[in-house]
């Protein structure tokens, strides 16, 4: 049953592929949020695949020390990309973010041993994106909310940012 569900997914997705002259770009991507000062920043690398005028899926691999994050995106674009090099883009997605550190006990001067965790984390979007069809170069910046399944935690006010470079 999987495998006719795959196979299914990809044959609308092979249908649709041909939405514009670029379906394919990869590029560098990052995260800050603005509200934590002590909040480092996460950067890392990303896919994208645009498989209609208007929708595409994404996936991303980011981090920093101790922290590494993988996740993918649904994004649909307001405008038509194939008309215009600048867009407004909406999305949701999911991400598995996992967390190495050793913690400092409050009354002694012990570190206890490395601990591990890691977090289901969804997330919505919106933000803009402009082409640069003589470099095949994308610029994107936009707005990110996150929200931690385990904790029931929002996490809003992250400025993500990032360039792509479309190949085919």
């Amino acid at each position: 049953m999987k495998k006719i569900f795959l196979l299914l997914l990809l044959s609308v997705i092979m249908s649709h592929g041909k939405a514009q002259d670029h379906a394919w770009a990869f590029g560098f991507n990052g995260d800050v949020q603005l509200e934590s000062p002590d909040y480092q920043g996460a950067f890392g690398i990303q896919g994208k695949y645009d498989f209609a005028k208007h929708s595409a899926i994404q996936a991303q691999v980011y981090g920093r020390n101790g922290y590494v994050a993988v996740g993918a995106d649904y994004l649909l674009s307001l405008l038509d990309k194939t008309r215009s090099n600048f867009n407004v883009f909406i999305g949701g997605g999911v991400s598995q973010d996992f967390y190495r550190y050793n913690e400092l006990m409050a009354d002694q001067e012990q570190v206890l041993p490395e601990r591990r965790e890691n977090f289901t984390i969804m997330n919505g979007q919106v933000g803009v994106s402009y082409y640069f069809p003589s470099a095949n170069l994308s610029l994107y910046t936009g707005y990110k909310l996150k929200y931690n399944l385990e904790w029931e935690e929002t996490q809003p006010n992250y400025l993500m940012f990032g360039v792509r470079y479309h190949l085919w």
